[in-house]
């Protein structure tokens, strides 16, 4: 299957990590995944994905804080429970 896109995934809990990068993949997106905020700076600016999907409870930054940075690499996505 052809990558529809690549997606980043930044959340600090590695189930949902996981979960949605199951469901990213079914759909056929190449997906990469960070844990904290310095993390998925480094890879959107690495790896310039179409999309972030972005948590904002992160363990070194809030994630609010991020979305202007990523924002201005990439479209966002906030997901937060």
């Amino acid at each position: 299957m052809t990558s529809r896109g690549h997606v980043l995934v930044v959340d600090d809990e590695r189930a949902i990590r996981r979960l949605l990068r199951g469901v990213l993949e079914r759909g056929g997106h190449a997906t990469l995944e960070a844990a904290d905020a310095g993390a998925a700076l480094d890879e959107a600016r690495r790896s310039k994905p179409d999309l972030v999907l972005l948590d904002l409870g992160l363990p070194d930054r809030d994630g609010l804080e991020l979305v202007p940075q990523l924002a201005a690499l990439t479209a966002v996505i906030v997901l937060t429970a």
